[in-house]
């Protein structure tokens, strides 16, 4: 028996289960709602898609399933005047992504003003590819070379022999910073061409080649771990610090990042300033190095 969106039998209307599970749910049924709020016809939303009217009443009653590229989303939010929270949405559901950062010249403005009011701890903001995007000044005084074009934290933590210098047991880093591009490289829907140049440059040291062979294990970030730094601008002086890394809500492929400085009379070889296990988090790392070092 067909019904109404209020629950009641409606006249001439008969759906199938899968029509009915479109009309009242997921993606099918805001992508109807947002085409009537609209006052666009089907054969219009299709058009700007560049599927069939019959694809595209599919995908409204939720018969097929599939995902629109950005570029069909731009179009479809364009057509359909859909405002900054529906982007949101449709880009979500779409791409596992939100809004483009460089959409929104408020939210760049409110993210650096978060940034920056972390001071004195070093905060940045990367993009889905590690690019640094924005800073505070104590991260630029900590490490200078966040402020050079084209500045990428992985880039660095794996290429430049200034790393190996400032990370306390840069091995350790390495092997956590391959699990972070491994599980990048595996949840992207698409091919990222970006991704897997920055891969490939990594991949070019032989330890980082070899690290990348031997697990298979994958980490989404870095956020929680205490390790130690030598700190150029601090007269080398090693400092321990806590790294927060958060996903803001309006740009979820970014990663806000903050270094706490932290001190403790008790800390040691063996435990952190925090009282954890001194590179816990590296302790798989740990095993892979020393399989690595072991001779065959």
């Amino acid at each position: 028996m067909a019904t109404t969106a209020n629950g009641v039998a409606g006249v001439g209307e008969e759906f199938s289960s899968g029509q009915l599970a479109g009309r009242y749910m997921g993606f099918g049924h805001l992508l109807r709602l947002w085409r009537k709020n609209a006052r666009v016809t089907q054969p219009v939303a299709a058009r700007a898609l560049g599927m069939s009217e019959r694809t595209y009443r599919k995908v409204e009653q939720g018969a097929t399933f599939l995902r629109l590229t950005r570029e069909q989303c731009a179009a479809l939010a364009s057509v359909l005047d859909l405002d900054r929270d529906e982007r949101h949405a449709l880009l979500l559901y779409n791409l596992g992504t939100s809004v483009e950062y460089t959409e929104e010249p408020q939210l760049r403005k409110a993210l650096q003003l978060l940034i920056d009011r972390q001071m004195p701890s070093p905060s940045y903001l990367t993009d889905r590819n590690w690019n640094i995007v924005s800073f505070n000044r104590a991260m630029a005084e900590w490490w200078p070379w966040v402020m050079k074009p084209g500045a990428n934290l992985l880039r660095w933590a794996l290429t430049e022999p200034a790393a190996r210098d400032q990370f306390e047991d840069w091995d350790m880093h390495a092997a956590a910073y391959v699990k972070i591009m491994k599980f990048a490289q595996a949840t992207r829907d698409l091919p990222d061409a970006e991704l897997e140049q920055l891969i490939a440059e990594a991949k070019k040291d032989p330890f980082i080649e070899r690290l990348w062979e031997a697990g298979a294990d994958l980490e989404e970030s870095r956020d929680g771990h205490v390790f130690r730094m030598r700190v150029p601008a601090l007269e080398w002086e090693t400092v321990e610090v806590v790294s927060h890394v958060l996903h803001p809500a309006s740009a979820p492929d970014f990663r806000f990042t903050v270094l706490t400085w932290v001190e403790s009379a008790q800390a040691d070889d063996k435990t952190n300033s925090l009282g954890g296990q001194r590179n816990s988090w590296a302790q798989e790392n740990q095993l892979m190095r020393t399989e690595l070092e072991t001779p065959v």
